[in-house]
């Protein structure tokens, strides 16, 4: 991701949690996880990076409170943040939100975990967990029962996690987040499609940040947003898309829409995520995925 300044390129993770504050909204920095968090997402990032420490500076922990706030709410994604260590390395930074009315320290510990959680299960932040080697994170309730929560990494693994899928704070995206591929679901679309999947995970974020349930009405989706990131990086990416009703197999929906995907099947790298329950105005549900892909030569 590109940063205001030649040489720095930052990721900052914010969920808001303004601590004392409920059913108003809050402004100002987040504060730093409290100790039971701090250890829930130290454990669970070291599963990936045993030798990623909380920054013992405090740093990072403090700057990240900045981005842990009412204004971010709407936000997930990577975010610019303008600013080096004061050893002069990168940083990078993701923001997210989440539901929460309450702003006790148990409360805040359970909306934590529910974050955190997301997090390892989409595994979106793992390229850049893996290279860091020091990370903080704020947090703050209050925000019209929402919360938002900021971490940030240093170094930055420079260009790993797409932008914002979402740019305007005060409008949260009305369709539910895209979920990433599981393992079985990796081997039943490489056996329909007879193609290997992106196993860096980097086009299955890319896709993630595009999937919606607005494809359902759409017949042309341009993939805006990953094309645009995509040209930033220099690289050249398509896009595809399609939908099934869900009736009662996730699974079953899946194979259909994978079996209509030809484009996929003559791809050199994929990446695909789904969201499962698209609710529609003729009462059935629907699983939507969208897949990028890079063209074989």
């Amino acid at each position: 991701m590109a940063s205001l300044y030649p040489g720095v390129r930052v990721l900052l993770m914010v969920v808001g949690l303004c601590f004392g504050l409920k059913g108003t909204q809050a402004a100002g920095a987040g504060r730093a996880f409290p100790i039971v968090s701090e250890n829930y997402v130290i454990e669970n990032f070291q599963r990936i990076n045993p030798k990623l420490e909380w920054d013992p500076t405090n740093f990072l922990i403090d700057l990240s409170g900045q981005y842990a706030n009412c204004d971010f709410i709407g936000r997930r994604g990577g975010v610019d943040v303008v600013n080096e260590t004061p050893e002069g390395n990168s940083i990078a930074g993701y923001v997210d939100y989440t539901d929460g009315p309450n702003a006790d320290v148990n409360e805040v510990n359970v909306y934590l975990k529910r974050v955190i959680d997301r997090w390892m299960h989409e595994r979106q932040l793992n390229d850049q967990i893996q290279k860091a080697k020091r990370f903080g994170c704020s947090v703050r309730p209050g925000c019209n029962g929402l919360v938002a929560v900021g971490c940030l990494f240093s170094p930055s693994a420079s260009g790993n996690v797409p932008p914002s899928n979402h740019t305007d704070p005060k409008h949260p995206p009305a369709s539910p987040n895209a979920l990433a591929f599981t393992r079985q679901q990796y081997e039943v679309a490489e056996l329909i499609t007879g193609n290997k999947w992106d196993r860096s995970h980097f086009l299955e974020n890319l896709s993630g940040f595009e999937t919606s349930c607005d494809m359902i009405e759409n017949a042309d989706w341009q993939f805006t947003q990953a094309q645009t990131y995509a040209r930033k990086l220099g690289l050249h990416f398509l896009g595809t898309y399609g939908y099934a009703e869900n009736r009662g197999s996730t699974q079953d929906a899946l194979d259909r829409i994978l079996k209509g995907l030809k484009q996929v099947n003559r791809a050199r790298h994929v990446g695909c995520s789904l969201i499962p329950d698209c609710k529609q105005n003729d009462g059935k549900m629907y699983v939507v995925v969208s897949c990028i892909y890079e063209e074989e030569d």
